[in-house]
C-alpha cells in the first residue's frame, strides 16, 4: 500500500507542477493578480517629493482665460513668470505640434523657452509612415530648438485598459526618445536617473510605476500663476510640471492602485519615483515558475508526514502566506511576484491529496477488516443493500463483537491461570494480570522490578515466605515483533518445603545413621574379636563398613546433584594420587598394589578437586575389593586430541572377574545391583563416577581387560592452555 501510495503522491506532484508551470507561463490568472496588484501598489509607493509643484489648466483656468487651446503668448507668459522664479527644470506637458495661429507666437514661445530649463513632450502618431508602428512628431521648429529637452510622455496601457507600466525610453527607429519625467530629472540634477541607468544596462526600459493617488503632490492653479498670485519662493528649486486637469480635455488615465489620473498626474508619479528610485521590480519567468509550483509540492512532502489534521493546518497555513506574500514583499522590497499559480496549486492538491488518500484508506480498511474478520472468526454480517462505507461500518461492527468475544477468552483464560501471572510492555507497563498477580503487586510494590533483577535460578521470596520461580517469555505482535513480557510466578512453596525435608533426610542419613554403624566397626576393632570368633567379628565388620559406604554414596550423589558447578585448575595426578593413598590401608590389608602414573607433567582441567578424587577413590575401591589378592590395579592419564577440543582420559584396570554381558547396559545406573558370589554392590559408587564425569562435560565407559579384569576409563576435557602450576 505504501508503494502505490508513493507513486499517487508522485503522480499528483507531476500534475500539480505541469498545471503551475501552464498557469505562470499563459499568465492566465492576470486578471486575478492585476487586481491583486493594484491593492498592494501603494504600499510601494514613494511618499510624495516637496521638490515636485503641478501647475494645472484646471476648469478655474478655462474660465478665466478662454476656449482652448490657448494662443502661445498665455503659454509664453507662464513660462516667463516661472523662469523668474528660478525652478530646478520645467515639464510643459502641452503639445506645439502645429504652427501657431498668427505669425510670431512660436518665436515669440521660442524665447520664452530659453529663459529657464524647459522640457517639451512630443506626439507619437500612429500608425507611422512606411510601415512603422508610429511616427513621432516633435514640436514646431522655433519652439523645438527653444526647449532644452524634448521626451516622450507614451503610456502603455494593458487589456484591462489599466496603465501600470512607464516608459523610460522609446525608440522610433531614428532616435530614442527619454521619458518627459526622465528629461525634467535630467534638467534639474545633471545627470540620469540610476533607474535609467539600471535598465539601460538590461535593455528593459519599461518599469512598474508605484502610483499615489489624485491630488497628493502639491498643486497650484494656471490662473495663479498667470495673475501673479503664486510667491517665487513657491516655485525656487522646485520641478515644475504644467499640464491640463480641466474635464473636457481627454488627458486622463486609469492607473493601477490610483484610479483615473490626470496626464500631468501621471508624469509626476513617474518623476517622484525617479527622484526617490523606488519602482516595483517584476519576479523573473525563472522565480515565477519556481514560486507557483513550490508551495504546492512542499505541501505534497508535509502530507506524506502529517496526520489529516496537522495537514489541514499546514494547508491553511502555506495558503494564508501565500495571501501575504505580496504584501510582505512589495512593502519590504517592491517585488511582485504574483500569487494566484501558486493559490491555484495549494488549492487543487489539498483536495486531490485527500481524496487519493481517503480511497487508498478505504480500500486498506476494506482488506484489513476482511483479515481481521477471518482472524477473529467474525460472522458474516448482510451488507448488501449497503453502500461501500455502510458495508465497511457492517464488518467493523462484527469484528468489535468478535474482539469482544476474544477479550472474554482472553481474560477468562488468564484468570484460569492459579499462579500469579503478569504481562508488560518492554518499558515495564503492567498491560494485563490475573487475580494472583494483582494481589502480589499489591502485596509487593517493587515485585516487576525483583523479577528484573533477579536470574531464572534465583527464587522470589515474600515476606510471609511464600516461594515462586519467575520465567517470562516473549509478548508479540501481530508482525511477530517484540512489544512485551509475559511474566509467569510459579509457587514452589512446597516443592522447597519437600526439598528442605531431603536435606534434613540426607542430614540424618550422613550423621545419624552413618554413627551406628562406625560405632560398631569401633567395638569390633577394639574388643579384637574376644568376645566373637574371628570369622563373625569380620562379617559384622564388613556389613557396617558396607552400610556405611552405601550411605556416604547416597549422601554424595545426592548433594552433587543439588549443588552447582564451581569448578577451578585441577591437576588429575594429584586427585588421582590423593584416592590412591586413601585406599592404601586396604589395599596392603589384601596385598594389592596400586599402580599410578609418574606426575612428570601436568593434566589440568576445570574440574571440582574433592567430586573427582571421590570418583577415583570409588573406581580404585571397586577395585582393590573384586581383584584378587596379589595382584596389581594398574592406572594411567592419557591425552587425546581430536576435532572438539584435547581431551584426558584417567583408566583404572583390575584383575578381578569382569562385569558380566548382562549387567553392562546398566553398569553405572544408581541402585541396580552388579554381584559376585563374594562381592555385592548397588551401583551407587559407579552411578557417583558417571555423574561427575558428565557434571565436568566428561563421560565413563566400561573395557573388558585382557586376560581378565574390567577396565573403566573417566574422559575429561582437558583446559585449553594449561598452565605449568596448575
Amino acid at each position: 500500500m505504501r508503494r502505490r501510495l508513493l507513486l499517487e503522491w508522485c503522480a499528483i506532484a507531476v500534475l500539480v507542477l505541469a498545471l503551475s508551470v501552464g498557469i505562470t507561463w499563459s499568465r492566465a490568472t492576470s486578471k486575478i493578480d492585476d487586481a491583486i496588484y493594484d491593492v498592494v501598489l501603494e504600499l510601494r509607493a514613494a511618499p510624495p517629493s516637496d521638490r515636485i509643484l503641478l501647475v494645472t489648466i484646471d476648469d478655474a483656468s478655462i474660465a478665466a482665460t478662454g476656449q482652448w487651446p490657448w494662443r502661445r503668448s498665455v503659454h509664453g507668459a507662464a513660462i516667463r513668470k516661472l523662469a523668474a522664479a528660478k525652478p530646478a527644470a520645467i515639464a510643459y506637458d502641452v503639445l506645439f505640434t502645429e504652427p501657431g495661429r498668427s505669425a510670431g507666437e512660436d518665436a515669440e514661445l521660442g524665447g520664452a523657452l530659453r529663459q529657464a530649463r524647459v522640457a517639451l513632450p512630443v506626439l507619437f502618431d500612429v500608425p507611422g509612415v512606411n510601415g512603422l508602428p508610429f511616427e513621432t512628431v516633435p514640436p514646431v521648429g522655433p519652439i523645438g530648438n527653444a526647449a532644452a529637452a524634448l521626451g516622450q510622455v507614451a503610456l502603455p496601457h494593458e487589456a484591462d485598459g489599466t496603465a501600470r507600466a512607464g516608459l523610460l525610453e522609446v525608440d522610433d527607429g531614428k532616435r530614442r526618445w527619454p521619458h518627459l519625467a526622465e528629461q525634467a530629472y535630467r534638467l534639474a540634477l545633471g545627470h540620469p536617473s540610476p533607474a535609467f541607468a539600471r535598465a539601460s544596462r538590461s535593455g528593459d526600459m519599461t518599469v512598474l510605476v508605484p502610483y499615489q493617488s489624485a491630488g497628493a503632490f502639491r498643486t497650484v492653479s494656471f490662473d495663479d500663476l498667470l495673475r501673479g498670485r503664486l510667491p517665487a519662493d513657491f516655485v525656487r528649486d522646485r520641478i515644475v510640471l504644467v499640464g491640463a486637469r480641466a474635464g473636457g480635455l481627454g488627458d486622463r488615465h486609469d492607473v493601477a492602485g490610483a484610479g483615473t489620473l490626470a496626464g500631468v498626474e501621471v508624469q509626476a508619479n513617474l518623476l517622484n519615483a525617479l527622484l526617490a528610485d523606488r519602482f516595483v521590480h517584476e519576479a523573473s519567468l525563472a522565480v515565477r515558475l519556481v514560486a507557483g509550483a513550490l508551495p504546492a509540492i512542499m505541501l505534497l512532502a508535509l502530507f506524506w508526514v502529517l496526520r489529516p489534521s496537522g495537514a489541514l493546518i499546514a494547508s491553511l497555513a502555506v495558503f494564508l502566506l501565500l495571501m501575504a506574500s505580496p504584501v510582505l514583499l512589495m512593502a519590504a522590497a517592491g517585488l511582485w511576484l504574483p500569487p494566484s499559480p501558486a493559490l491555484l496549486g495549494v488549492l487543487f492538491v489539498y483536495p486531490l491529496w485527500g481524496w487519493r488518500r481517503l480511497h487508498a484508506i478505504d480500500k486498506a480498511v476494506s482488506s484489513e477488516l476482511a483479515r481481521l474478520s477471518g482472524d477473529v472468526g467474525a460472522a458474516p454480517m448482510d451488507g448488501a443493500q449497503l453502500d461501500r462505507t455502510g458495508r465497511n461500518a457492517v464488518a467493523l461492527s462484527g469484528s468489535i463483537a468478535a474482539l469482544r468475544d476474544l477479550k472474554r477468552l482472553v481474560s477468562d483464560t488468564i484468570e484460569g491461570v492459579t499462579d500469579p501471572l503478569i504481562v508488560t510492555t518492554l518499558d515495564g507497563e503492567v498491560l494485563v494480570t490475573n487475580r494472583g498477580a494483582a494481589a502480589l503487586l499489591e502485596e509487593v510494590p517493587d515485585l516487576l522490578r525483583r523479577v528484573e533483577d533477579g536470574t531464572p535460578s534465583q527464587d522470589l521470596i515474600v515476606a510471609d515466605g511464600r516461594h515462586f520461580s519467575a520465567r517470562r517469555s516473549s509478548l508479540a505482535d501481530a508482525a511477530g515483533a517484540q512489544r512485551g513480557w509475559i511474566h509467569l510466578l510459579a509457587d514452589i512453596t512446597d516443592i522447597r518445603a519437600a526439598e528442605s525435608d531431603r536435606s534434613q533426610a540426607l542430614e540424618f542419613l550422613s550423621h545419624d545413621m552413618r554413627s551406628p554403624q562406625a560405632s560398631i566397626i569401633t567395638l569390633i576393632e577394639s574388643a579384637g574379636g574376644a568376645a566373637l570368633s574371628p570369622e563373625v567379628a569380620d562379617k559384622i565388620g564388613y556389613h557396617a563398613r558396607r552400610t556405611l559406604g552405601l550411605a556416604d554414596n547416597f549422601v554424595q550423589l545426592a548433594r552433587l546433584r543439588e549443588t552447582r558447578f564451581d569448578p577451578e585448575e585441577t591437576d588429575l595426578h594429584d586427585c588421582l594420587g590423593e584416592a590412591a593413598d586413601a585406599l592404601w590401608p586396604q589395599a596392603t590389608k589384601k596385598g594389592v598394589r596400586i599402580v599410578t602414573p609418574a606426575a612428570d607433567e601436568f593434566r589440568c582441567v576445570a574440574g571440582e578437586r574433592h567430586a573427582l578424587t571421590r570418583a577415583f577413590l570409588n573406581l580404585l575401591d571397586n577395585a582393590v575389593r573384586f581383584s584378587p589378592e596379589g595382584c596389581e590395579i594398574n592406572c594411567a592419564i592419557h591425552e587425546i586430541r581430536d576435532v572438539r577440543g584435547g581431551w584426558f582420559e584417567v583408566l583404572v584396570e583390575d584383575r578381578g572377574p569382569g562385569v558380566p554381558p548382562e549387567r553392562r547396559a546398566r553398569l553405572a545406573a544408581p541402585y541396580d545391583s552388579t554381584s559376585s558370589d563374594t562381592q555385592p554392590s548397588v551401583g551407587l559408587g559407579l552411578a557417583y563416577v558417571r555423574a561427575v564425569a558428565e557434571r565436568h562435560g566428561g563421560s565413563l565407559r566400561y573395557q573388558e581387560a585382557t586376560p581378565n579384569g574390567s577396565r573403566f576409563i573417566v574422559r575429561i576435557p582437558a583446559l585449553p592452555a594449561a598452565t605449568p602450576d596448575c
